[in-house]
């Protein structure tokens, strides 16, 4: 049995935007109108349910894969307030969408672990994901000085 993803011709990771448009592809070719009365109009309509059956399923395990992300957003959020950067690391990768919420956390985890060439890679594509988001900006800023300080100066020899 096909699973509802191979219905739709999408990966199980793919967001709300690419099922849609997977299912409004499907729709167009295999809407039953489209075809003349008959057996045909039938298979098509049978097939059209079964698109929509899975485009169905599929939002519905996409809301519930959103709001388990957000649950492992905000334990991240805690542990690397206590100080728990592997474990915030750990919980950080279980998470199936890459959010700026989500560069923002890898991005601060890693400053808190002085990987400060790392963090400023993913604070930027926070920032980036969400120009309007202040505190992105701000950790941005913040990360870039940082790193300009920690890189070793060149000195030519006199």
């Amino acid at each position: 049995m096909t699973s509802d993803y191979e219905i739709l011709g999408v990966s199980p990771c793919a967001t709300r935007e690419e099922l849609r448009a997977a299912y409004r592809a499907l729709a167009r070719r295999w809407h039953p109108d489209r075809f003349l009365a008959g057996p045909e109009r039938e298979w098509a309509g049978a097939r059209m349910a079964e698109i929509t059956r899975a485009y169905r399923a599929c939002l519905k395990g996409s809301r519930r894969a959103r709001t388990d992300d957000d649950e492992r957003l905000r334990t991240a959020r805690r542990l690397i307030d206590d100080g728990q950067f592997v474990n915030a690391r750990a919980v950080l990768m279980e998470v199936s969408t890459r959010r700026a919420e989500w560069n923002y956390l890898f991005g601060l985890m890693l400053l808190h672990r002085q990987e400060y060439e790392k963090a400023l890679v993913y604070l930027s594509v926070a920032a980036h994901q969400q120009p309007e988001n202040k505190k992105y900006a701000r950790m941005e800023s913040v990360a870039r000085g940082i790193h300009e300080s920690a890189r070793p100066r060149f000195r030519p020899f006199r």
